[in-house]
């Protein structure tokens, strides 16, 4: 189905495309040929207004779409910070409950898969193609008897997907920088027993 959508749209954008070079196709052979009755002072200045005004109607149309879409992400941005800063909350959760020193109660097991269940939901209507892929990449992981090196790592591709998919940059963070921000020490985390 969405295939079908892909090749309905690109037949679409090609017969689009088409017929808007045939019409200026049409349009600069008539000026061509009603530019050979007029002089030169005067078909310049109308060929000049003409590429002005078809490049300002360009520009126009090119602005008011970069408009939308950044309303439409400053629009959505609250929720999606909030959907990811709960699973965030979350893990901080869990991984504060394995260290004695807080005396914390482990997180029930049913409240957990209750929680995660509740933030794939929200991510499947809110979240990016790559919050989804890296929440599945974490899923699978999750269910294999990783190490806890590989679990760190794989929090990671899903952190800086989230962080991306709210308008903030990952460019400058180290690699495995989200594996090791839960540590400590993040020295830590090249003795922990490698898995991956």
């Amino acid at each position: 189905m969405k295939s079908f959508f892909k090749l309905l749209i690109g037949l679409l954008t090609v017969t689009a495309l088409g017929t808007i070079l045939w019409f200026l196709y049409k349009l600069t052979a008539y000026v061509l040929v009603g530019a050979k009755e007029l002089k030169p002072n005067e078909y310049v200045p109308l060929f000049v207004a003409f590429v002005t005004a078809a490049v300002g109607l360009t520009g126009a149309l090119y602005t008011q779409n970069r408009i939308r879409k950044r309303e439409i992400d400053d629009a959505h941005r609250a929720k999606k910070t909030e959907i990811y800063f709960s699973f965030i909350k979350l893990i901080e959760r869990v991984m504060m409950a394995h260290k004695d020193e807080l005396g914390l109660e482990p997180l029930d097991e049913g409240e957990l898969v209750k929680k995660l269940i509740e933030f794939k939901t929200d991510c499947l209507l809110w979240g990016s193609e790559e919050v989804l892929q890296a929440l599945v990449d974490f899923q699978t992981l999750s269910t294999s008897q990783p190490t806890p090196k590989q679990i760190l790592r794989s929090i990671d591709p899903l952190y800086r997907a989230m962080r991306n998919d709210i308008g903030l940059t990952n460019t400058r963070l180290a690699k495995d920088f989200f594996a090791k921000w839960p540590l400590s020490d993040p020295k830590e985390f090249d003795r922990i027993g490698e898995g991956i």
